[in-house]
């Protein structure tokens, strides 16, 4: 055998060996730092009715604590690759959410520098419309895993 294939074997033995536990690192870490996310603009958009509303019912804090807590109980380190799917769509549904609340953290930080801010308006519509849609994503792509980590248990 040669070097490269040596190389190139040991490369994807690496690669499936460590790309399960990056995505559960990841989703660990975006997890955290979210639910940190959503709670300051929670106490930053105090005057945003809607959005407090948004926030409040759908319990989105909540939803991402189950599933940080069910990725790391169940080690997938050696699960199938229709797991890992699940897993890395659930990495990246929480990377969008996370990037829409930071979004939104961001204009409402901007505009209470403003002068006169309460005379004037912030326009975060377009974010606050693909928010429910986001915490649907989640919760379909949450509920997937935990059939499919279901059914892989049973065989």
């Amino acid at each position: 055998m040669s070097i490269v294939a040596l190389s190139s074997i040991s490369t994807l033995v690496a690669r499936q060996l460590l790309y399960p536990e990056l995505i559960i690192k990841t989703i660990t870490t975006i997890s955290t730092n979210l639910i940190s996310s959503v709670h300051y603009l929670s106490t930053i958009s105090k005057n945003d009715i809607e959005l407090q509303k948004l926030l409040i019912t759908s319990d989105i804090t909540q939803d991402i604590l189950i599933i940080k807590s069910f990725i790391e109980e169940n080690k997938y380190s050696e699960e199938s690759h229709t797991i890992l799917a699940c897993i890395n769509n659930l990495n990246e549904t929480l990377s969008d959410l996370e990037l829409n609340i930071n979004s939104i953290t961001k204009k409402i930080e901007e505009h209470n520098k403003l002068w006169f801010k309460y005379f004037r308006y912030y326009d975060i519509s377009n974010e606050k419309e693909v928010v429910p849609i986001l915490i649907e994503k989640l919760r379909h792509r949450f509920n997937m895993l935990i059939k499919i980590s279901g059914i892989m248990k049973k065989n």
